[in-house]
């Protein structure tokens, strides 16, 4: 019997800043207000959590977190378009809480675009609650758009 084509050949790895390229490409495609290489490279040190997804040897998703005082914040979280909606997102997401775990974390909080709600569904599926709203947040092509501020209790 054959694997499903979503668990062919995958791994999750920290992000080197030679994976900045990919990430860049992915990043550009898959959010309307993407991030710049400079905050990107920003992103990196002692209290960071950067991983890239790899699936059939090429980078198809990824993750900036950063952590302190046993508080994990996910800064950006994305896959590519092309293998969205094949439970990558979840897997890297389960990671995260894997690893925010044996870091002795004890809670992972994030913002996400009240218009999002394929990552707003991901996020409640994997224990994610909405703690507040913070008005006008995000920019979109016409004006703002507010934030779900959740956070998972691990």
């Amino acid at each position: 019997m054959q694997p499903s084509n979503n668990t062919l050949a995958r791994s999750i790895i920290a992000m080197a800043i030679s994976d900045i390229p990919d990430v860049i490409n992915i990043e550009s495609v898959a959010h309307t207000h993407p991030w710049s290489e400079k905050l990107f490279l920003s992103n990196f040190g002692k209290r960071y959590i950067n991983h890239v997804l790899i699936k059939d040897n090429q980078i198809v998703g990824y993750f900036v977190a950063s952590y302190v005082a046993g508080e994990v914040t996910l800064l950006n979280i994305a896959i590519t378009p092309e293998v969205q909606g094949h439970g990558l997102g979840q897997y890297l997401l389960t990671y995260l809480k894997q690893f925010s775990v044996e870091l002795e974390q004890q809670e992972i909080w994030l913002e996400v675009r009240a218009s999002n709600l394929p990552a707003i569904k991901l996020y409640q599926k994997l224990d994610f609650v909405e703690v507040d709203i913070r008005s006008a947040y995000y920019p979109t092509d016409n004006g703002r758009e507010d934030a779900i501020i959740m956070c998972c209790y691990l």
